[in-house]
This record gives structure tokens, sequence and C-alpha cells, in this order.
């Protein structure tokens, strides 16, 4: 059996915490959507899914998890990784 690792929402915060910013003020980027977006959003803060690395085509259609946004690299950020 696989276990999928998740991680505890206190990472979330302990993160926003330390970054000074608030959960709708940050984003958590990465290639697992469902460690990293699913996490993040039930953090409440933003993920977007990059098509790298763990990354399936499959991703895209999940039943419960919609990034925000999907993004072929970081090459050139979306709008939500830019300063206001």
């Amino acid at each position: 059996m696989l276990k999928q690792f998740l991680p505890p929402e206190d990472v979330y915060e302990q993160a926003i915490a330390e970054l000074g910013t608030s959960a709708g003020g940050t984003v958590m980027v990465g290639d697992d959507i469902e460690a990293d977006v699913r996490g993040a959003k039930d953090a409440g803060i933003a993920g977007v899914l990059v098509r790298t690395g763990k990354f399936r085509q499959s991703d895209l259609a999940h039943p419960a998890v919609v990034p925000d946004p999907v993004r072929d690299s970081l090459a050139a950020p979306p709008a939500c990784l830019k300063p206001p």
C-alpha cells in the first residue's frame, strides 16, 4: 500500500507566521497536486501547479483539487506571484 504525504496544516501556518503575511497573501508553488496544491488550499493558501517533476496530465482532471493556476514553469511567473 502506498501512502500519500500531506504536510499538516500547521506547517503552512508556521510558514505564514515566519513570512509575516496572511494566507490570502501567500502562494504555494509545487508539482504535486495532492501534497502541494491540496495542502495549500486546505490551509487557505493559493496553490500553483507546475508541470514539472511529479506532475501528471491526469492531475488537471483531479476530482477535488483545482490549482490556481497551472504553469509550464516559473520562467514566466503567474500574476499571483508578482508584487502589486
